[in-house]
């Protein structure tokens, strides 16, 4: 059986991206055939090249609401707290990535989605055409080195023909796997750019600290019932912070991701966050929108003390009001204060991830790095 040839595929030679004060917009094709999708909608602009004829036409409305004020700075220094008055741990997650893209960005993502759900047609076609070629350029040597070829001669010639027509396919759907992908290239002023490369080196200090968890529950603790120093109790995992890249969506440079236990990672480009599902789907999320909250925080560590945090006094694992060993309790132990950062991703559209750091001062500078940056994009 031959190959089912496709005509055409659609092409994805790039996209440019550009901020305003309304959002950001980004154009996606060559002069003559491109996209255009930004506050004021999609336009597309179609023309016949040589021809000086073109035309252009808005696609579909879309609203982009100005990312909303930034929520009054933290203090530097805190005691760690909980969220809610309730026994029961609370889950800290975001909402599905469904739900998590920037208006503005809704129909980049869906042509990124279209992107990747080609490519992975032009895989399966591929993979059709290789054992197309393979099975019939086999068996066409089989029957050219044979003592009866003369009995095969008609035979031999459909091979030949199925053998270059097959040759030929995976040369086009080559090409077209090669093009099936997403250049990004972000356009911003030098202020922009050297704020993004001074969060680069502090995201590479912040990833060398000894310790690093993201909290996926919490509760507000009882102190009085429990004999507790701690006033809120966390699950964490540990992870792992990385610079890492997108098959599809390729920015200059890497991207930062921070590893998420309990759904999805997050990469931040230049300008935009990726939150990518194992199924395919994903989230692209304005910057300018995402809230970075930092506190230095007192932790009740009853694991072993990471060698790049701050001890900064103990406690006892059951403890009177007044900070004094409650006597009651037999070997009752001493615990160690330790200074960790804090840090807290938001969005007004349902991004919530918390990050534990062991080097409270890397974190608190990765923060300022982040902030700054984000002031940057807002001001560009």
């Amino acid at each position: 059986m031959g190959l089912r040839f496709r005509q055409s595929f659609q092409l994805f030679p790039g996209v440019r991206l550009n901020l305003s004060g309304s959002g950001i917009s980004a154009t996606f094709g060559v002069s003559m055939a491109s996209v255009n999708v930004g506050p004021q909608g999609v336009r597309s602009t179609v023309g016949i090249p040589g021809s000086g004829i073109s035309y252009s036409s808005n696609l579909t409305p879309s609203l982009y609401p100005a990312p909303g004020p930034r929520p009054g700075a933290t203090p530097p220094f805190s005691p760690s707290v909980g969220y809610w008055q309730s026994q029961q741990m609370r889950e800290i997650n975001s909402a599905t990535v469904e739900n998590l893209t920037s208006q503005g960005l809704v129909e980049v993502r869906d042509l990124i989605a279209l992107a990747r759900s080609q490519r992975a047609e032009i895989a399966a076609d591929l993979a059709d055409a290789q054992n197309l070629h393979s099975r019939d350029a086999t068996e066409l040597d089989r029957r050219g080195r044979s003592l009866f070829r003369i009995f095969y001669k008609r035979r031999i010639a459909e091979l030949e023909k199925s053998v270059t027509e097959a040759k030929q396919e995976i040369q086009r759907l080559t090409e077209w796997q090669q093009s099936t992908h997403i250049d990004v290239s972000f356009e911003c002023s030098d202020t922009v750019q050297k704020a993004y490369g001074a969060l680069i080196r502090q995201f590479e200090a912040l990833r060398g600290c000894a310790r690093i968890w993201d909290i996926t529950s919490d509760r507000i603790g009882n102190r009085v019932v429990e004999r507790s120093y701690a006033s809120r109790t966390i699950t964490r995992t540990p992870v792992t912070l990385e610079f890492s890249s997108s098959d599809l969506v390729r920015f200059e440079g890497r991207a930062m991701r921070f590893q998420n236990v309990n759904g999805e990672d997050i990469l931040i480009f230049p300008g935009v966050a990726l939150m990518p599902r194992e199924d395919g789907a994903f989230a692209l999320i304005d910057l300018r929108e995402i809230d970075l909250a930092f506190t230095a925080t007192q932790f009740v560590e009853e694991q072993a003390v990471p060698s790049d945090s701050q001890v900064v006094g103990h406690t006892w694992a059951k403890v009177n009001k007044n900070g004094s060993p409650d006597l009651r309790f037999r070997d009752n132990y001493q615990i160690p204060l330790c200074v960790y950062g804090r840090m807290v991703f938001t969005t007004p559209g349902g991004v919530e991830e918390e990050y534990q750091f062991s080097n409270a001062t890397a974190a608190g500078e990765f923060a300022r790095a982040f902030d700054a940056y984000r002031s940057a994009l807002a001001s560009s």
